[in-house]
């Protein structure tokens, strides 16, 4: 593990058809370091002074120990209504007005903390910028990403522009009567399904019937959609924060997500290989690192800052198994946008 390789000798080193890769925030970091560097929504909207500190709602996340956006919107939502089933009286109808308004308000900060931090349409970035991008997901047989941001869906746009055909399948096929929006084909083979959001994406909602898909139009914005949908209660399929555990518990819960990790736990064979990009899967993806370690794949590349000791020493210490073998490359080597 102590010799460090370049991104092209990765690719020599394994075959096409069988090389996968795993994506983490280093991926959108390298877009713009600023706009995805941030660590938590939760701390990004306090510090953005969206959500005031030590405010009703920012003691709800306090108290509830949470950071779990969609959750306290639930919560204020099913209190509201609890509410009105104790009591009619003044007070009471002050408190459950109040929650409505708070829970509003929620949705509003959720858009507005993710929308500030991420591109508002997939113009915004230049084509030429996505030429390399492509270029590096196009070695790639599968992609499974830990991202809620668009990035990687735009760069499968781009891609299939210049291609003229799905290099990359999501698993959404089916039309609904609303033009902006597909459904997810719970079918066996997932409709030739090679990209896996493993931690959902900004794009994908749970409308209780259906997994959606909201589609690109140059005239409806990202902000405008996810807000629309929010306020019809149908919540975007994402996974920001919370240790591993958190995390786990809602794949479990969630088909979508459910059956993109099980891809992952079961993937691949013994001439197969996982390149991870922008990741080094630290404590609070610990369930991600162990579907790697179930699945048959032999061969693991993971990459490092060659002059990051932290990151170096995280890996001897974290990555020992005989089942697979690690190899470390220079993430500086691959070229993107």
């Amino acid at each position: 593990m102590n010799t460090i390789i370049t991104f092209d000798e990765v690719l020599k080193q394994t075959k096409p058809e069988k090389r996968f890769l795993l994506l983490g925030n280093g991926f959108s970091m390298s877009y713009d370091f600023n706009r995805f560097s941030f660590t938590s929504l939760l701390d990004s909207a306090i510090k953005e002074e969206i959500i005031i500190e030590n405010s009703p709602i920012h003691k709800m996340f306090v108290n509830l120990e949470t950071a779990d956006f969609e959750y306290i919107m639930r919560l204020l939502e099913d209190t509201s209504k609890t509410i009105s089933c104790y009591s009619n009286d003044e007070c009471s109808e002050k408190i459950k007005n109040k929650l409505i308004a708070d829970t509003h308000n929620l949705k509003q900060y959720l858009v507005d903390i993710i929308t500030n931090n991420h591109p508002e349409k997939i113009t915004v970035i230049d084509d030429f910028k996505f030429t390399n991008t492509m270029n590096f997901i196009s070695n790639f047989k599968k992609i499974y990403t830990l991202n809620y941001d668009l990035l990687l869906y735009w760069t499968t746009i781009k891609l299939k522009e210049r291609e003229k055909k799905d290099i990359f399948k999501d698993g959404f096929g089916l039309s609904t009567n609303n033009e902006y929006e597909i459904v997810y084909k719970n079918k066996k083979d997932n409709n030739g399904q090679n990209v896996f959001y493993l931690h959902g994406a900004l794009h994908l909602f749970d409308n209780k019937t259906d997994f959606l898909k909201i589609t690109y139009k140059e005239t409806y914005p990202l902000k405008d959609q996810i807000l629309e949908k929010l306020n019809k209660n149908i919540y975007p399929i994402f996974i920001s924060e919370g240790t591993a555990e958190n995390k786990r518990n809602k794949i479990i819960h969630n088909a979508l997500l459910s059956s993109a990790y099980k891809s992952l736990q079961t993937s691949g064979s013994k001439d197969s290989s996982l390149i991870l990009f922008g990741t080094i899967l630290k404590s609070n993806d610990e369930h991600i690192k162990q579907a790697i370690m179930d699945n048959g794949i032999n061969k693991i590349y993971i990459g490092v800052n060659p002059k990051n000791q932290e990151e170096l020493d995280h890996i001897k210490n974290n990555f020992n198994s005989d089942k697979k073998e690690i190899i470390l490359y220079n993430y500086r080597s691959v070229k993107l946008w």
